[in-house]
């Protein structure tokens, strides 16, 4: 059964008569309101970066079906993305999006550029992208936010030829609000999972090779360490001068109050999350369970003396 056609998918402007400054700025509010739809700058990017090439008519009416939750059953995986969309007909329409997975050679390039840094790891811990982890990629001309000005790879079972269809900008408007939540979805998308690029990373290598300080010269620990250059300055006690006081026992009493603010554990342990299991486990299930509740044993009790007076 084919869907119903919604006449403002075909030819809007044959039904509501407008000058070209009104359809000018009705197009521009709508391409507003796709960039909209996405709340932060890797979901707006996102966005951008695909439905640059839809028809404003039809993206307007791919946000209203993003919107009336008409999108389930999603999958996202290596280089694809799959949906069912609900149209106007009884069966859910199947969409798929494929995208280009980054080469594993691409990518022992790539994650050398990111140990480099610690701030990236940082970065990938908390589950965001910053600016200098997208540069990388882009760098490398694997960017994390697909350019498809020539075209996109994508299928939809409706009757409707065209790439995007609403059915397809509807999944990918969806796609949005989800990277909203978790913009490491696109590490996925291009091959690598949050846990297994963290594992492949390592960062502060150049470190492994240093000596101990007392057997190195200054010039072989400045060589070892040119990659780190955070300028933390190193003062002795000796050297901390009290203004207008000549004799450290004339130093009064001074009480000093420094409080601290401690937030009530949540039920998500996201510290093992992060960290993930040890390898060779014999029994990783239990692992995970006797760890989560010796962490949350311990954030209680730690939670509950830091309130005690």
């Amino acid at each position: 059964m084919k869907e119903r056609r919604d006449y403002r998918d075909r030819n809007e402007k044959d039904y509501y008569p407008m000058d070209k400054k009104q359809k000018h700025d009705e197009v521009q509010q709508i391409k507003s309101d796709l960039i909209n739809f996405a709340n932060t700058s890797w979901g707006k990017k996102w966005v951008h970066s695909i439905l640059k090439i839809g028809r404003p008519y039809r993206m307007r009416r791919a946000m209203r079906y993003a919107e009336e939750d008409r999108i389930s059953n999603i999958l996202i995986k290596k280089g694809e993305i799959f949906a069912l969309v609900q149209g106007t007909a009884p069966t859910p329409y199947r969409v798929r999006i494929f995208f280009n997975p980054i080469p594993e050679d691409a990518w022992k390039i790539i994650e050398e550029q990111l140990s480099g840094n610690l701030l990236n790891l940082i970065s990938l811990l908390e589950g965001t992208l910053s600016d200098t982890i997208i540069t990388i990629f882009e760098q490398y001309h694997h960017s994390l936010f697909p350019d498809v000005s020539h075209g996109l790879n994508a299928k939809c079972s409706c009757p409707d030829q065209a790439v995007p269809c609403k059915h397809i900008a509807a999944v990918i408007l969806y796609i949005s609000r989800v990277i909203d939540y978790n913009p490491l979805i696109l590490l996925k998308l291009k091959g690598k999972k949050k846990k297994q690029l963290l594992s492949e990373l390592k960062i502060g290598k150049q470190f492994t090779s240093m000596k101990s300080p007392k057997s190195s010269t200054k010039d072989e620990i400045d060589r070892n360490t040119s990659g780190y250059s955070y300028e933390v300055p190193k003062i002795s006690v000796k050297d901390i001068k009290v203004k207008d006081i000549k004799e450290k026992n004339d130093l009064p009493e001074q009480k000093i109050d420094i409080s601290f603010q401690f937030t009530k554990p949540g039920r998500f342990i996201e510290t093992l999350e992060n960290l993930g299991l040890p390898t060779n486990l014999e029994n990783p299930k239990a692992f995970a369970i006797v760890m989560d509740k010796i962490y949350k044993t311990i954030t209680k009790q730690t939670y509950k003396i830091s309130l005690a007076k």
